[in-house]
């Protein structure tokens, strides 16, 4: 089944999915994920009220969904949960899902009138109408908060960031007051159980359900409050006023009556275990390169200031030494620092220096004896400063201006490259699907493919051949190891003659069925064209199928040993077909070995040519090879007798699937259907009764 999960799904781990769904297809949209594939477990990146969430279920057929609601984790401040929702409701409706499952935080049962269960109403509301609307199967499950390390917005995984932080850390909740959380393997395995249970009424064709999971919570917050602080002795945490809003109103208790589950575990009873994980997988030891790497790195603005006092440092000592306080004959330093810092730090920057500039200049100024006045009311004196600032700017708006574009260019080539990550993936999904589809369309037991080839091994004129595949094609496609093939070669015949069967139904089956035992299967074929075993009569077969051949019986196909699963009306309707098409290649095979009876019996007797008895032979002993028959070859010689004599003798002798032929060496040779070795002395001896001579050969001479 295709399962979509969305919501607050960094709960789930590949281990609690594999418990929750088993070997369902389950796609996961997340925007705080790593877009994946693992199995038969896809993750996408993306939230739910994107564009792009809409193509998953254009691409996907999914059956069923699955909302986590983000109030699983305690104190989540998280907005806009109904409007999501909404959203995949509305898909859900819109591409038939048929089964809804919304797992929210059992505070949505407070019995407290606030803002907190105006919107919890308003969920279930949404619920409700799509259940009772569109015809959608949906369960809500109230469940207590979620506890786990996978997700790093989990309560427990906050607070100890906080702790290592050394932030003050306040949790409210009393010191004796218990911590009712609920964790993930044991909500996993009550999914486990809700979808193996999960069945659709067709004549209500919706439901809405409500269900209520009980956490196996007696940890108290002020032993939770002491493991910690054994780990963190300098952590600061306090416990404040009860953090309980209300009383939790659970309803009838289905998950343990109905579901046969509890909370196997206290969450919070081995914290220790708690905090080693979350410092196993939030503690990485940085590699050596990343080490030297941030060793090597400096802090942008120290360094900044560092260069700034350094390059001004630089500039006056350089002007002091080559005697060129005021201005260079070839270089301005002075304009030169300015357009440097300018184009490496920005405007801001850029014009900070400028007026540190500004200001050595002035003092250059001073030293040379141009006093103050006469500096500023000479405009020609002005043309310096307003250089260094309009340097300042034009180069700090080229490095504004760069940068600017490499952003826009880095986060435009950023969604480029996640909508062409999304549709490459959206692309290999379709294409996987389309794949299976074919696989399972093709070697299915009853897809086109596997009838085709059925057709294609049925296909042939020769009565025999059909038999000899019938059964090796039947139990393929039935997944049954127990049939035979019976044939009433009269109308007023008293016994059917076992034709062929499987393997190990050969010593089990009688060779020949007396009919008056089988008259309510013949009359109920001659209605229908298949009898099943209602009354479970001992020694007969489970399913009967018959071909008709100018509107009477005359093969049986019967299966005997079946499974319980395979008592229904698909598996009669598979026997149905598969009889239907061995009905129209046998009746044309006889309608065709008729027509060309001339060209395979010797004229005037019931005695077929050499080249038709060694086809026969050929088939036969292949049969014989693959343990679906038993013949025996008996040469019988004509001793003067003409073949007419010998026909006139067999007329009363032998069965209808018996066959006389001609050998090369003029002896007369008879396949002797289901004759074995506990059989071969009594047919022998009945033509030696008769005054031929007669032995059992291997071949024909």
């Amino acid at each position: 089944m295709d399962t979509l999960l969305v919501g607050n799904t960094a709960y789930f781990t590949k281990d609690t999915l594999e418990t929750a769904f088993a070997n369902d297809a389950v796609v996961i949209c997340d925007e705080l994920c790593d877009a994946y594939r693992d199995g038969n477990i896809t993750y996408f990146k993306q939230p739910i009220m994107s564009d792009k969430f809409k193509r998953l279920f254009d691409t996907y057929g999914f059956q069923r969904v699955i909302f986590m609601s983000k109030t699983l984790c305690k104190n989540t401040n998280e907005i806009g949960e109904m409007d999501e929702l909404r959203r995949v409701f509305s898909l859900s409706q819109k591409h038939s899902v048929k089964q809804f499952l919304y797992i929210v935080s059992d505070e949505a049962l407070v019995d407290v009138d606030n803002s907190d269960s105006i919107i919890f109403s308003s969920t279930a509301n949404i619920c409700k109408y799509y259940a009772e609307t569109y015809h959608i199967d949906v369960k809500i499950v109230y469940s207590p908060y979620l506890m786990g390390i996978s997700n790093k917005n989990d309560y427990w995984c906050k607070i100890l960031k906080q702790v290592e932080n050394k932030e003050w850390v306040e949790i409210k909740s009393l010191e004796d007051e218990k911590a009712y959380f609920l964790k993930m393997p044991d909500l996993a395995e009550f999914l486990s159980r809700l979808f193996d249970d999960w069945t659709i009424d067709e004549d209500r064709k919706s439901s809405f359900e409500e269900i209520y999971l009980k956490s196996g919570g007696r940890t108290t917050y002020g032993e939770i409050r002491k493991v910690i602080l054994d780990f963190y002795p300098e952590a600061h945490i306090a416990l404040t006023k009860s953090g309980i809003k209300g009383k939790i109103e659970h309803g009838e208790d289905k998950a343990r009556t109905t579901y046969g589950w509890y909370a196997k575990q206290d969450a919070c009873w081995d914290f220790e275990g708690f905090i080693r994980d979350y410092q196993k997988e939030y503690h990485q030891k940085p590699s050596i390169s990343q080490r030297i790497r941030e060793r090597l790195k400096l802090n942008r603005t120290p360094f900044m200031i560092l260069e700034l006092i350094a390059g001004v440092a630089f500039v006056e000592v350089y002007n002091y030494l080559a005697n060129g306080s005021v201005q260079f004959k070839m270089i301005d330093v002075r304009m030169l620092f300015v357009i440097l810092m300018s184009l490496v730090y920005g405007t801001k920057i850029g014009a900070l220096t400028a007026i540190i500039e500004i200001l050595s200049l002035i003092v250059a100024y001073y030293f040379e004896g141009t006093n103050a006045l006469l500096l500023f009311y000479d405009p020609g004196n002005w043309v310096a400063f307003i250089l260094l600032m309009v340097a300042a700017a034009v180069c700090g708006y080229i490095k504004q201006k760069t940068e600017e574009d490499m952003a826009f260019v880095n986060e435009d080539n950023e969604t480029l490259k996640d909508e062409n990550s999304f549709i490459t993936q959206l692309y290999q999904e379709a294409m996987d699907y389309k794949n299976q589809y074919k696989a399972d369309l093709i070697g299915s037991r009853d897809g086109f493919g596997r009838i085709f080839d059925v057709v294609k091994k049925l296909s042939t004129t020769v009565p025999e051949e059909i038999f000899a595949e019938s059964i090796p094609v039947m139990e393929d496609v039935l997944n049954n190891k127990s049939i035979a093939i019976y044939t009433i070669n009269d109308s007023k015949a008293r016994f059917a003659r076992l034709n062929v069967c499987s393997e190990q139904m050969n010593q089990v089956l009688k060779k020949s069925i007396n009919l008056d035992e089988y008259r309510s299967v013949i009359e109920c074929l001659q209605e229908n064209d298949i009898w099943f075993n209602n009354d479970v009569r001992e020694g007969y077969p489970t399913y009967v199928a018959g071909i008709k051949n100018d509107g009477l019986v005359t093969v049986l196909i019967m299966i005997y040993q079946v499974e319980y699963l395979q008592i229904s009306t698909y598996y009669s309707n598979l026997i149905r077909i598969l009889s239907g098409l061995m009905e129209n290649f046998i009746i044309k095979a006889w309608e065709y070995q008729q027509a060309v009876a001339a060209k395979t019996f010797i004229e005037g007797t019931g005695i077929t040519k050499t080249e038709y008895f060694i086809q026969q032979f050929t088939i036969q002993k292949e049969m014989m090879d693959n343990k679906l028959t038993s013949f025996r070859l008996i040469r019988i010689k004509p001793e003067g007798r003409s073949l007419g004599e010998i026909d006139d003798m067999f007329q009363s002798k032998i069965r209808n699937n018996d066959i006389v032929g001609l050998g090369s060496d003029g002896n007369v040779y008879l396949l002797a259907a289901q004759v074995d070795e506990s059989s071969e002395g009594i047919v022998l001896k009945r033509f030696r009764d008769m005054g031929l001579t007669c032995d059992i050969v291997e071949k024909v001479s």
